[in-house]
């Protein structure tokens, strides 16, 4: 079960045995290729008996306004299924979670972009995919130019961009917005050197400006930077949450 909102606006986050279970598709399953109406079939009718892998398993902790929570632990922990689950895009199979305010993550900033579509209307599509309204967009619009300086291809199909060019449009686009609670799956940075420093900037000012961040990355010195407290995982369950320094010290002396 979940829910939207919590009757403390201190707390901005409220998990309480949390967990996620998904089915599991075996080699022995038929293939989609071979037989996929076969294959749908017995995903959303059952007609087949399926295991269930639990990617989350009783999670609980709270957040309060201000704090800023790393989500530490090794590859497979469950660290971005967390985020997703906090940012709504998986319900938890059970337990309860409140989130207190709009809670956004920046997972794919190249999510929904398309080849085909000029610069221009993969702004469009972009920000209506993150649920900014048209007028929204069309307000943003100059700020996104201006951040990117692609001015002058914004015209052309996404295609004809650079691998950095189409970098800055989807840094540009995915952090326009400002969202109560920060959700990162790792920090957001590019190749060209000069143009990160302006992403750097950008990445800070959203921290600074949200009421809570929950980043999970591997970077110990990032995550000293930018957090006050920890949250461990193992194999998709919470080992120890608290001070930052704490939870490193935890990982690395229980789970390292």
């Amino acid at each position: 079960m979940s829910s939207l909102q919590s009757a403390d606006p201190a707390t901005l986050i409220d998990a309480q045995n949390v967990s996620l279970h998904v089915p599991v598709i075996t080699q022995a399953d038929r293939s989609l290729r071979a037989n996929p109406m076969r294959l749908i079939s017995d995903l959303y009718f059952s007609r087949s008996k399926r295991g269930m892998a639990t990617l989350l398993d009783g999670v609980s902790f709270k957040m309060e306004a201000g704090q800023r929570l790393g989500v530490i632990g090794a590859n497979g922990a469950g660290k971005s299924t967390l985020l997703r689950v906090l940012a709504g895009i998986y319900q938890p199979s059970s337990g309860r979670l409140v989130v207190n305010g709009e809670a956004k993550g920046l997972f794919d900033i190249s999510l929904g972009m398309q080849q085909e579509a000029t610069g221009f209307e993969n702004i469009y599509m972009r920000g209506l995919q993150m649920g900014l309204g048209l007028r929204e967009i069309r307000r943003l619009i100059p700020e996104v130019l201006g951040f990117t300086e692609l001015s002058e291809h914004i015209d052309k199909p996404l295609s004809t961009y650079s691998t950095g060019m189409r970098l800055r449009l989807a840094v540009a686009v995915s952090t326009m917005i400002e969202p109560d609670i920060l959700l990162l799956d790792e920090w957001i940075g590019t190749g060209d050197a000069r143009f990160s420093e302006k992403v750097k900037a950008r990445m800070m000012s959203l921290v600074e400006g949200s009421r809570g961040l929950v980043i999970a990355t591997h970077n110990d010195v990032l995550m000293r930077s930018l957090c006050t407290h920890g949250l461990v995982l193992e194999k998709g369950r919470m080992r120890f949450v608290g001070p930052l320094d704490d939870a490193l010290a935890f990982y690395k002396e229980v789970c390292g």
